[in-house]
């Protein structure tokens, strides 16, 4: 009986799909705007970070109300503290950071009376740019610069003869680890856990939009992103001039889009449309 469902279901399908497709035909689109940013877990707050977001993409119907979108996109992420000392912070620097991404985003929309669009999906990044400056200078931990790599806490020094400590985000946790292996009480986590010198080289993101005709072919969209894994790990200090740690961080790109759309055949899908309801 399931079987006999599915096949009927299939069927209705490839019997509508001429008529779905007649009614509307792949629209182009193209981005232009700008991101609002931060790195949560950075220790630095609020979206001040400001970057490019730009690209192209496609458009594609599955019903009258539903599409999906896929889109190739240059997006710029980070982070950025102006003042070197903000108040219960424990890394009291200048901070920025940049990150720049080619990412393709997938998305479903849902859109109503051809007004107003809803959107969620995914996203995978991969980092085609990165730099960061701590007081106006690179960033230089334990004397080499910045990269892309697992982003993760490692030990100093033989490591394959030493457990993997790449899933700790707890500096208690972290100790433990430390003094079981043996290393004296009164060593600190510092002197033996190298503090993270790479970001993870992919990023995937949750996305939500929402998009807004203005006039034909052109809207303006909204989109929220947020890392669905840790960019980085990071080790902090309640004192810089203190070697022991005070907490181990997970860091994720958080970031607010505001970008026009200006999408081809719009005009041209409308109309098969309005043409397939008569028929």
């Amino acid at each position: 009986m399931r079987r006999v469902s599915i096949f009927a279901l299939v069927l209705a399908f490839l019997v509508a799909a001429p008529t779905l497709l007649h009614a509307q035909i792949i629209k182009g689109e193209v981005f232009f705007g700008g991101n609002a940013c931060q790195v949560d877990g950075d220790e630095c707050y609020g979206f001040k970070k400001f970057g490019v977001h730009a690209g192209a993409g496609a458009l594609i119907p599955i019903t009258s109300f539903m599409d999906v979108g896929l889109e190739v996109l240059f997006n710029q992420k980070g982070a950025y503290k102006k003042n070197a000392h903000t108040s219960n912070s424990t890394f009291p620097y200048a901070y920025h950071l940049k990150l720049n991404y080619a990412e393709i985003p997938l998305m479903i929309y849902l859109t109503d009376k051809d007004a107003v669009s809803v959107g969620i999906g995914v996203s995978y990044g991969r980092v085609v740019g990165l730099n960061e400056l701590v007081n106006g200078e690179p960033s230089n931990y334990e004397g080499v610069g910045i990269g892309i790599g697992d982003g993760q806490l490692h030990w100093r020094q033989n490591e394959d003869k030493l457990p993997d400590i790449g899933h700790i985000i707890d500096i208690n946790e972290l100790s433990e680890i430390v003094y079981k292996e043996g290393f004296p009480a009164t060593t600190h986590v510092s002197e033996v856990i190298a503090n993270s010198n790479t970001y993870r080289g992919n990023d995937f993101n949750i996305c939500a939009d929402a998009r807004f005709r203005l006039w034909e072919g052109v809207h303006a969209e909204l989109r929220y992103q947020y890392s669905l894994r840790p960019i980085r790990y990071r080790m902090f200090y309640e004192d810089p001039n203190l070697v022991l740690a005070n907490q181990i961080r997970a860091q994720y790109n958080n970031s607010i889009t505001l970008r026009v759309v200006y999408i081809f055949n719009e005009h041209r899908s409308k109309s098969n449309k309005e043409s397939s309801k008569k028929e």
